[in-house]
């Protein structure tokens, strides 16, 4: 601290915000900062606009800083005490100034970005742009040849036959009498005859059956019986529709067994990565709702009709109401309605265990605007036992397991739920306040593993059979409490090391055929210990579930629309949930259920979740509108159409961020890159990372990012080795550029090297030395996978290899697209493109400024974490990207915010790849609004022209992607919507014209991409050999002799005393106090 003359008191973080105040206004660069070291003291030296301004003297570096910057805001205070006033007026009404950035480039980088732009401006590709910045192409999505066509009555009448000569066979067959005589004891079998009439009847039937009524397997398998007893099963065509993969998957292998089929004939299933589809006509289909939609999307790109063979919509466990299922809604809504005009009966059937039956009536009504009706089927469970954190806590925390109460964790935990009697009296008191800890919101409250793996102990300790379901948020609780059980702090009751009890664990990202395995009967004496998210909530039953241990919570993700803060947090569950879970423990025989809250606390909480509408980023729903298509309807009155409408806000933000990244126009319609986008299964912004790392030639790795962006960190952080998981972590950071996303692709190249080799055995050893995820892994393998099948299909690998390699029906990457990967300065570019609008800058030596916030902090785990750096790191002005912002990430925590899985970017990948807004200022260039970029102006002016020609060159290309494939799929090649002439004046638009891409402009695209990448790696050369940081360039920031802009001259630039200039005209202010000597520092 120090003392102004009217004895105001100015801290450090006061001191930075007053110089970038007093730099703006004055337009000066960023202060430049300069250190020695000479006998164990730091001086530091302040220089602005070529003059020294104050110093700081210390015997550490970070605080001779801060004295340098407090020494120098008293000096120029004393100088002139107006400017200090006009600075907290200022900052009193919400001021602050834009972040400024400094860029230097030197005279051989700048000729190569002129010759570029000579290349681009005289390019076949930017002469045949669309006069449409965005290249916008009309919506209509009209086919053309590719007609569904309904079978003929004779190939129906004999599948029809076929199917009833099998089910004649599976009612005789002795050997499936037992299976026949299960599922006829179902209750829903009971119900048969109602349902059935009741479906037929109506267009939209909500069933609500309780758990264990066998509704899930049961419902499409009387319909589709029922069709076959008539002798019109090939007419019957059923698509059921459940939450998760899995589920989806596990059911389609049930109903398949229970037909004595092999899985594949009359049942099915498709799912993200893996599909079976039944044969056709007459038959039960399981997918994910995503799937589904994907479905409806390619039907309504191939023309209409294409879906009329379904005959029925079964949506299962409707009630858990993500924004796919309430987007299913409104879909199924308008299908009903098409499909009923064209006199092509539908029906839909609503199920679920626990429902609001009366929100869902109301959204289907009949012809007669009465409701729709609904079937209610009681379950077949037994009756289950509940126990809250006061009934067993005292049994699962005595005797050797006393030491549960050494961990903090737990203590606090007992406190917020039980209160602060509930302890043992050997518990130090005087350490916990408990007005503190009940005074923490509920996200900086840890969750409890030690408890819940005793709790997991003290089940199996005092039962003889049955296996335990545990429910966890996420898979960071599942690593934990995995860990636990298998080496614990301290003793507990039982050895989980022994043989006789086996880990399973239920998650997305655990490949599907070792989540299956807890379908199949275990080895004679062995317990399981399932470790499940909500996963195993519903539609799975598990068999031979006993008892089930409840943390009672799950993940969620949030979304602020003001703050763009997405974050995924550990959130209570409803009242419903947690009956659904208690209810898996009595589907075989009566069960147990322990919740690790009190019960207090469960009777409190809500009955539902908050749906995800409410709650998420709208972008991807808003393009799944876009692909559907509804016609008539704009986006928002698709959205206002669904059950519960979310916020005009999160709509207008997610078409804000839509229109950013380029994938619709100010009209909000789709462009042509929009519309390569919706054929790439990933977020907009990750989507067109892929996309040009496809066309700058490093595909591998682009498909890699992707993948490390979509899904969860590869690295892990176990609760008691931390420091060890961060060094690990930290030495797969490139030696260039610390970035996280780059790290764990480093650490994922080295794994997949191995997998690829099959040296499994060291593959495996790396990851567990490397604290990394193998599950995160393979998923991250398949999703790349995944990616490029979807790129061959889209058109884009056939362009970015210059043509001629057909539609790639083996799925591999041409060599050729991978010759860039090396280059870390290119996946870095990438990675600002796919964060957009996500960027900070360094404001002190732990605080970021985003646009929207003034002070952020990089989140602990990040290799840009201050812990990570090196003593000499300089704390000037930096740029990051950031994947995420988290709010109240662990306890202790506060209101602070955490920019998570950041990457350092250079001022100019900013410029070209980060920013979408740009426009010429004065002293530079402002980008987003909110960040200025100075530096030589001739320079500034190549980039600003380098990104204009490449924005238009590269909407070429996608609208040159998007006609190619109409015209490769034989559908109507549609016109641009045209707004002004070109600039070759032709007034007349042919609009039958072939606007896909001629082998001149394919052509171009590569050298235009080998250019941009050289330019890339020789600034990424010049970079690493200046190791000073970008401050003041070496040439003035205005021209001499004219100014930038008509009418803006020299006077208030700021930059025109301290370069000599002394006649009156330029006296608006030297750079500064006129009112003392200027200082002169030794």
């Amino acid at each position: 601290m120090t003392a102004l003359s009217d004895g105001t008191s100015v801290d450090y973080e006061q001191a930075r915000t007053f110089m970038d105040y007093y730099c703006h206004r004055f337009h000066f660069a960023a202060p430049e900062i300069t250190y020695t070291n000479s006998d164990n003291t730091w001086e530091t030296v302040m220089t602005v606009a070529s003059r020294k301004l104050g110093m700081g003297i210390a015997t550490s570096k970070k605080i001779s800083l801060q004295r340098c910057y407090l020494d120098v805001v008293q000096y120029l205070e004393q100088c002139d005490p107006q400017l200090w006033k006009d600075f907290k007026e200022k900052a009193s009404t919400g001021y602050t100034q834009n972040q400024r950035v400094t860029m230097n480039l030197t005279h051989d980088l700048q000729a190569r970005i002129r010759d570029l732009i000579v290349d681009l401006r005289s390019s076949e590709l930017y002469k045949n742009r669309p006069a449409l910045a965005s290249g916008t192409i009309s919506d209509s999505i009209t086919a053309m040849g590719t007609r569904y066509r309904v079978p003929n009555r004779s190939i129906l009448s004999e599948k029809s036959q076929e199917l009833r000569e099998r089910q004649k066979q599976y009612n005789e067959d002795p050997s499936l009498e037992r299976m026949r005589a299960t599922r006829a004891s179902l209750p829903v079998h009971s119900r048969s005859e109602q349902i059935l009439s009741a479906i037929e009847a109506n267009d939209v039937t909500v069933l609500m059956a309780a758990t264990g009524s066998g509704k899930t397997t049961q419902v499409p398998q009387l319909l589709l019986d029922s069709f076959i007893e008539k002798g019109r099963g090939a007419q019957c065509n059923i698509l059921c529709t459940q939450p998760r993969r899995l589920a989806a998957l596990s059911v389609a292998h049930r109903v398949s067994n229970e037909r004595g089929e092999q899985l594949g004939r009359s049942v099915g299933y498709v799912v993200r990565f893996e599909a079976k589809p039944p044969e056709p006509h007459g038959s039960i289909n399981f997918c994910t709702i995503g799937v589904f939609l994907k479905m409806l999307q390619n039907a309504l790109s191939e023309g209409r009709g294409q879906m009329d063979s379904i005959t029925h919509v079964v949506v299962d466990e409707v009630h858990e109401r993500d924004v796919d299922t309430d987007l299913l809604l409104v879909v199924l809504k308008r299908l009903l309605d098409d499909r009923k005009a064209r006199n092509k009966p539908l029906k839909i059937i609503l199920m679920s265990a626990t429902i609001d039956p009366t929100l869902f009536r109301n959204y289907f009504p009949d012809d007669n605007n009465l409701p729709a009706p609904v079937i209610e089927v009681p379950g077949r469970t037994f009756p289950v036992q509940k126990h809250f954190l006061e009934d067993f806590l005292q049994n699962v925390s005595s005797g050797p397991s006393k030491w549960l109460f050494d961990e903090d964790n737990v203590v606090k935990y007992v406190i917020r739920e039980l209160g602060i009697q509930a302890l043992p009296p050997y518990v130090p008191l005087q350490k916990f306040d408990p007005v503190r800890i009940n005074a923490e919101s509920e996200s900086e409250v840890d969750i409890p593993y030690p408890l819940i793996a005793a709790t997991i102990a003290h089940v199996l300790s005092n039962s003889d059979s049955g296996h335990v379901l545990t429910f966890l948020a996420g898979w960071d609780d599942i690593s934990a409490v995995q860990k636990i059980l298998l080496n614990p702090p301290g003793p507990l009751s039982i050895n989980f090391n022994d043989p006789k009890y086996s880990i399973h664990l239920l998650h997305s990202s655990v490949p599907l055929a070792e989540q299956q395995v807890i379908f199949d009967p275990p080895k004679d004496g062995v317990r399981r210990i399932i470790l499940a998210t909500n996963i195993a909530e519903t539609s799975v039953t598990i068999p031979d579930v006993v008892y089930v241990v409840d943390s009672a919570r799950l993940k969620e993700q949030r979304f602020d629309p003001e703050k763009h803060i997405s974050s995924l947090v550990s959130a209570w569950v409803g009242s419903s949930n947690l009956n659904q879970r208690a209810g898996r423990a009595g589907r075989h025989r009566p069960g147990e259920y322990y919740g690790i809250l009190s019960q207090k606390h469960a009777e409190s909480l809500q009955p539902y979740q908050t749906v995800e509408m409410s709650r998420v980023d709208l972008s991807n729903v808003v393009m799944h509108i876009k692909a559907l298509n509804f016609p008539g309807m704009s986006v928002e009155e698709v959205l206002e159409a669904t059950i519960e409408p979310p916020q005009t806000d999160r709509v207008a933000a997610a078409m804000k961020t839509l229109q950013m990244v380029g994938a619709i126009d100010e009209h909000k319609n789709l462009t042509s890159l929009g519309r390569v986008l919706l054929q790439i299964p990933v977020d907009v912004q990750v989507g067109r990372l892929v996309l040009m790392g496809s066309f700058f030639r490093c595909l591998d790795q682009a498909l890699t990012l992707a993948a490390l962006l979509t899904t969860r960190d590869p690295f892990i952080s176990p609760m008691h080795m931390k420091e060890v998981a961060a060094a690990a972590k930290n030495k797969w950071c490139p030696p260039g550029i610390k970035s996280d996303p780059l790290t764990a692709l480093r650490a994922y190249n080295a794994w997949e090297e191995m997998q690829s080799t099959r040296q499994y055995q060291s593959a495996n050893r790396f990851t567990i030395d490397n604290f990394l995820s193998k599950p995160t892994l393979v998923l991250i393998q398949k999703l790349k996978t995944h990616l490029l099948q979807s790129l061959y299909s889209a058109g884009v690998i056939d362009i970015s290899a210059g043509g001629g390699l057909g539609d790639g029906s083996r799925y591999e990457i041409p060599p050729e697209l991978n010759q860039n990967g090396d280059s870390m300065m290119l996946l870095a570019s990438l990675i600002a493109i796919s964060c957009q609008p996500k960027f900070a800058v360094r404001a002190s030596d732990k605080i970021w400024r985003t646009q929207t916030e003034k002070a952020t902090m990089i989140h602990p785990s990040s290799v840009n974490h201050p812990k990570h750096l090196e003593g000499n790191q300089d704390f000037s002005k930096q740029i990051v990207a950031f994947v995420e912002k988290r709010r109240n990430v662990s306890a202790g925590s506060g209101s602070s915010t955490f920019l998570v899985g950041t990457t350092r970017l250079e001022p100019l990948l900013f410029a070209l790849f980060g920013a979408h807004k740009m426009e010429k200022e004065e002293q530079g260039l402002m980008l987003d609004n909110w960040l200025n970029l100075l530096g030589n102006l001739d320079s500034l002016d190549d980039i600003y022209d380098l990104r204009k020609y490449l924005d238009s060159c590269m909407t070429r290309v996608f609208e040159g992607i998007v006609m190619g494939g109409r015209k490769h799929r034989n559908l109507k090649v549609l016109p641009r919507e045209e707004e002004e002439v070109s600039e070759s004046g032709d007034d007349a638009i042919d609009d039958s014209r072939d606007y896909s891409l001629s082998s001149t402009e394919v052509k171009e695209l590569d050298l235009l991409s080998r250019d941009l990448v050289n330019i890339l790696n020789q600034y990424s050369s010049e970079r690493g050999v200046d190791s000073v940081p970008a401050t003041r360039p070496g040439t003035p920031l205005t021209r001499p002799g004219t100014p930038r802009f008509s009418g803006s001259g020299y006077p208030g630039s700021g930059y025109t005393t301290p370069f000599g200039h002394s006649h009156s005209q330029f006296n608006s202010r030297a750079s500064t106090p006129t009112g003392r000597p200027w200082r002169r520092l030794q």
